[in-house]
């Protein structure tokens, strides 16, 4: 039996009279890469939200490698093993693709003064380890990137800034990452490259969680175990993409009747 390392009961959440998650339960397995679908407007993002602690939920419970995490702020949210991408690019252009990569590792990182200043020794070690662990991030994706690791983030293509924030996401080893439209700003082969890059990814993520949100369907015929269809913050249907896309309701409401 699967050992689940997400479970969201009756998650609900309201902006005033919108129910924008409405009474939802969803669970995600160790190890699976869950697919999440549907049209805009219908939830995904804010059940992202919700999860990560940028929304506090109105009613129902979220555990994680069970505990309970429900309402918890972003930073504790993180710091418990989830860690997140977002559809626009929050990138700081101006900096290097280690400093981006380093923003995401800082749980792991002490800052505080007395160490960084009468302890340079450690404070060393620590930058020596993160340099190890970009760098490691990064040949996994794109290996011509360790090269230009001090690089201005500015300069690349939309697929390497994508690969970065995935990168600056998995520093901090986290056991679930949610990623939030990757293919968005991207041609069909670059999504392709990048979703073969980040499934290649496990050896260097220790069995690495991912819920997906992700409008190119064949996205998520490629590389979901499993996928959820929301409609207006409800679970729609709930199956293999095989199963999704041969459920008329699904076809009629998201895919179109022609879904081959």
């Amino acid at each position: 039996m699967s050992e689940r390392i997400l479970d969201c009961t009756a998650l609900t959440k309201r902006f005033g009279g919108l129910a924008a998650l409405n009474a939802l339960d969803i669970h995600v397995d160790r190890g699976e890469v869950l697919g999440l679908v549907g049209p805009n407007g219908s939830g995904k993002t804010t059940f992202f939200n919700v999860i990560t602690g940028i929304y506090r939920p109105t009613s129902g419970v979220v555990t994680f490698q069970g505990r309970d995490i429900s309402g918890l702020p972003p930073q504790r949210v993180y710091h418990s093993g989830i860690a997140r991408t977002f559809q626009r690019s929050r990138l700081c252009l101006e900096l290097s693709i280690f400093d981006n990569i380093m923003i995401g590792n800082h749980k792991r990182l002490d800052l505080g003064l007395w160490n960084n200043i009468f302890r340079r020794s450690r404070f060393e070690a620590q930058y020596e380890e993160g340099m190890e662990r970009a760098a490691r991030l990064l040949s996994a994706l794109n290996p011509d990137l360790v090269a230009r690791m001090f690089r201005p983030v500015g300069d690349l293509p939309m697929i390497d800034r994508r690969r970065i924030e995935i990168c600056r996401a998995l520093v901090g080893r986290p056991s679930l990452l949610l990623l939030d439209e990757p293919s968005a700003g991207m041609t069909h082969d670059e999504t392709r490259q990048l979703m073969d890059e980040i499934l290649n990814m496990g050896s260097y993520s220790d069995g690495l969680t991912i819920v997906l949100i992700e409008h190119e369907m064949n996205v998520i015929r490629r590389v979901t175990d499993r996928c959820v269809v929301l409609n207006f913050g409800q679970k729609l249907f709930e199956g293999v993409y095989d199963d999704v896309v041969a459920n008329p309701v699904v076809q009629e409401a998201y895919l179109g009747k022609d879904v081959e």
